[in-house]
Parts: structure tokens; C-alpha cells; sequence
């Protein structure tokens, strides 16, 4: 009779320690895939930060050459 209790025990603590460490292993993944997330989330701000400012850029020399370009078809109609 004891060892009947005895394999019962083990076997219902392995079932409770299977359990806790699939609960624990699932939500430090679903823990680490949401920082995951954040920090791709950051990163693609900051690229689309980085590329606004180069679009910011180009717009700048854009309306320098069309401000050349002005100057030099109003030199050429005279």
C-alpha cells in the first residue's frame, strides 16, 4: 500500500512540475517575443526617422538646384 501512495506522489509531482515549467517556459517566451516586438518596433521608428530626415535632406538640395536652375534660364533669356 505504501508503494502505491508513493508512485501516485511521483507521479502527480511530476505532472505538477511538467506543468509549472511548460506555464513558466510559455510566458518567459511570450515575455521575450513581446520585447522582441517593442524593440523591432523602436528600430523601425528610428529608421523611418532616419529616412525622413534624408527625404528632408534631398529636399533641401532639390530647391537649391531648382533655385540654379532659375537663375540660370533667366541669365539665358536675357
Amino acid at each position: 500500500m505504501a508503494g502505491v501512495v508513493t508512485l501516485i506522489s511521483i507521479v502527480f509531482g511530476s505532472v505538477t512540475i511538467i506543468t509549472l515549467g511548460s506555464i513558466w517556459l510559455g510566458t518567459s517566451y511570450a515575455a521575450k517575443k513581446r520585447g522582441f516586438m517593442e524593440g523591432a518596433t523602436k528600430r523601425e521608428l528610428e529608421q523611418i526617422q532616419h529616412d525622413i530626415t534624408r527625404i528632408q535632406q534631398d529636399i533641401g538640395d532639390l530647391k537649391d538646384q531648382i533655385a540654379e536652375l532659375i537663375i540660370a534660364t533667366k541669365d539665358t533669356a536675357y
